[in-house]
């Protein structure tokens, strides 16, 4: 059922396993640590804004990191409501990123919520105030891999997302992040990365 509501929204069709040079693909965009800075506010209500200068390298584990439960690493943030999420600012690549998969093919917003309502709240308002009260293409929800088929290229900094994207025979690019296995990447331009992703999967 979840796999039908995708093709229904996104329109795509039926390809082979590589997209040959030229034809579209179908860009499923994730939201926090690719378009929107989440860490930096996070840490900012924990008072722990020094651990995004000496973050370990490839570690995805946030409250691990700080050394806090679960529960304590969400409260502040649930707390703070969609007002939290509605105003995360996007990374300086934003506009570029979008732009690209723009000018390559059809694209729709792939992110996953908190467990806190108002945070699927937040987001919506974050891509209506960015793209549009019309923009209606994202999807909400943790189980990223049911929209994974040929023809379907995830862009994701999570490295278990992106595994799991692959698995299921779409196409994925891991984001360069500190918390991800391209941490090495992280200082370097994001979007040329994904660039050359894109002419390694002859997608240019």
């Amino acid at each position: 059922m979840v796999s039908t509501r995708c093709s229904s929204i996104l329109g795509y069709r039926i390809v082979e396993t590589h997209v040959s040079r030229g034809e579209s693909w179908q860009f499923l965009v994730d939201m926090d640590g690719v378009l929107v800075d989440f860490v930096t506010p996070a840490l900012a209500l924990l008072g722990r804004e020094e651990v995004l200068e000496d973050w370990p390298a490839g570690e995805w584990d946030m409250p691990g990191i700080l050394g806090i439960s679960s529960e304590e690493f969400w409260k502040p943030i649930h707390a703070a409501g969609a007002r939290f999420w509605a105003g995360l600012e996007p990374f300086a690549w934003c506009d570029r990123l979008l732009e690209l998969v723009r000018s390559r093919g059809r694209f729709a917003i792939l992110t996953s919520p908190s467990h806190d309502a108002a945070c699927a709240a937040g987001k919506i308002t974050w891509l209506q105030d960015r793209l549009g009260y019309g923009f209606r293409d994202f999807l909400i929800g943790p189980p990223k891999w049911l929209c994974a088929r040929p023809g379907q290229l995830l862009i994701d900094d999570n490295d278990t997302n992106v595994e799991r994207f692959r698995e299921r025979g779409g196409e994925a690019i891991l984001f360069p992040q500190p918390w991800n296995r391209n941490h090495a990447l992280a200082g370097s331009d994001p979007i040329e990365y994904v660039n050359e992703q894109l002419e390694r999967l002859s997608l240019s």
